[in-house]
């Protein structure tokens, strides 16, 4: 089992920032495969995607010449419908460059322009060293991208399964730029950028010029090959890890987990249940191999479990591997539905009832703690602001102003100062700071993160007696 790092302290940049990645298992209809070729046509990559989550690099590229495989990547390289990338393979199969108007995380590997040599990172670029713009500036991408000014979705069906893709009527120099912002010619790249200026990349020495005149260059220009890419539709298993049969029993996970440790399972989503009775809640997250290993990559289950024997059982289990596609190795998979409680009514509610008094009884010693787990929690939404003032550089704050109006960054359910808030201060679980809003008629530890935060940027910007005012128009019930 892959085992994940904890981390008690957070770079508080990249808690700002925040990441949409990784979070959700729905974000295409497909998993992303692509096949792509050199310009002479003699070298291909494949890329491999074990993930549908938009921004994804999880997977892996092998790159061939002709039938012969010549070397892997441990990533993809995924392409998408909306032309907001490419892959450009040289015509002696050593340099990859990828393309992607999107940059998800601050790593080079998700860089908008990634350069990989024989296999490895070689070097990276972001659309403002890449095209010379800022990404203050509108139209501000590495690759032009006029996909929804030119597409006739009615016409084209998107969205169905017969989508084929129709053009709306445009001139010629929109047209060319819809399929042709990418073009190649003896191992130089020319790219169109949002702001319709010219990059010329040459792979042999990897030399970069920018900002060149799209009127310019685009006689000379616009006959040239763009980088013949298929991309494969293959479609992702919509199923959870507790779906997933045993091959030799026929028996899905949660059976064999409901017999092993005696229990009865239930749905996370019947409120029902978890209000009359005491769960036990398992989550995961790992890769389904297409041999029908499942590769566990998190594990985090209630005290009811041992955790050493669940993996090892896990491990064990061969299943059947028939909804996963042949084209993909492994496919990742991130929820688990059930929850287990006691298969005898009475003593699961006798369990509720003796969980509810125990969590009371901490809540009660957590909230008179000035410290939980070495951190400091402050007693009011003044005290808070005192405690980010030092804990926060003067940076960091400058880059939270900047996001005022951005709740979804710095309030998010996987990244963003939000969350940190609310696992070190005591907002889920309980805490001085949590009863101080609760008297305030909030319960919500989500709500009342973004108001410590929404709150705290006003005191940024010097607004009087933030704290104060707020107060006054949320007096304690």
């Amino acid at each position: 089992m892959k085992r994940a790092f904890n981390y008690k302290y957070i770079v508080l940049m990249l808690l700002l920032l925040g990441t949409s990645i990784a979070t959700a298992q729905d974000g295409l209809n497909s998993i992303p495969v692509s096949e792509t070729f050199s310009e002479n046509g003699s070298y291909k990559i494949k890329s491999i995607a074990f993930d549908n989550t938009p921004g994804n690099i999880d997977g892996v590229s092998y790159v061939y010449d002709g039938d012969q495989l010549m070397y892997q990547i441990p990533r993809s390289f995924d392409m998408l419908l909306d032309n907001s990338t490419r892959i450009v393979l040289s015509n002696d199969g050593k340099i990859v460059v990828y393309y992607h108007n999107k940059k998800y995380r601050p790593e080079k590997e998700f860089d908008n322009v990634v350069v990989y040599k024989e296999g490895l990172l070689f070097g990276s670029f972001t659309t403002e060293q890449y095209a010379a713009c800022s990404n203050k500036e509108n139209d501000c991408t590495v690759l032009y991208n006029n996909y929804d000014a030119v597409i006739d979705y009615k016409r084209s069906d998107y969205g169905k399964a017969d989508y084929k893709k129709v053009l709306r009527s445009m001139d010629e120099d929109e047209e060319w730029l819809h399929n042709k912002m990418l073009v190649i010619k003896d191992n130089i790249i020319y790219t169109v950028s949002g702001q319709k200026k010219i990059s010329v990349f040459h792979t042999d020495d990897l030399v970069l010029e920018k900002n060149v005149d799209f009127e310019k260059l685009y006689p000379f220009i616009k006959d040239f090959p763009s980088p013949k890419t298929v991309i494969l539709n293959v479609p992702k298993t919509r199923m959870t890890i507790d779906q997933f049969t045993e091959k030799k029993s026929g028996e899905t996970l949660n059976r064999l987990l409901e017999k092993r440790y005696n229990l009865k399972s239930v749905s996370k989503n019947d409120k029902n249940a978890a209000k009359e009775f005491q769960l036990y809640n398992i989550s995961m997250s790992g890769y389904m191999t297409r041999f029908g290993f499942l590769e566990l990559t998190s594990l985090n289950i209630d005290a009811k479990f041992n955790k050493e024997d669940l993996v090892k059982y896990i491990d064990d289990i061969n299943f059947d591997p028939a909804t996963i596609d042949n084209v993909i190795p492994k496919q990742y998979f991130n929820y688990y539905a059930m929850s287990y409680r006691n298969p005898n009514d009475n003593v699961a509610r006798d369990e509720k009832i003796a969980h509810d008094k125990a969590l009371k009884q901490e809540r009660i010693r957590r909230e008179r703690l000035d410290t939980i787990n070495g951190f400091f929690i402050p007693r009011s939404l003044e005290e808070s602001f005192l405690q980010l003032d030092k804990i926060m550089p003067e940076k960091e704050r400058k880059i939270l102003v900047s996001l005022e109006n951005q709740p979804d960054k710095y309030n998010s359910d996987t990244g963003g100062l939000g969350i940190w808030i609310r696992t070190n201060w005591g907002i889920i679980d309980g805490s001085r700071l949590q009863t101080y809003f609760n008297e305030r008629n909030l319960f919500d530890p989500k709500k009342i993160s973004a108001i410590i935060v929404a709150q705290y940027i006003k005191y940024l910007k010097n607004e009087s007696q933030v704290a104060r005012n707020w107060e006054r128009t949320h007096p304690r019930i």
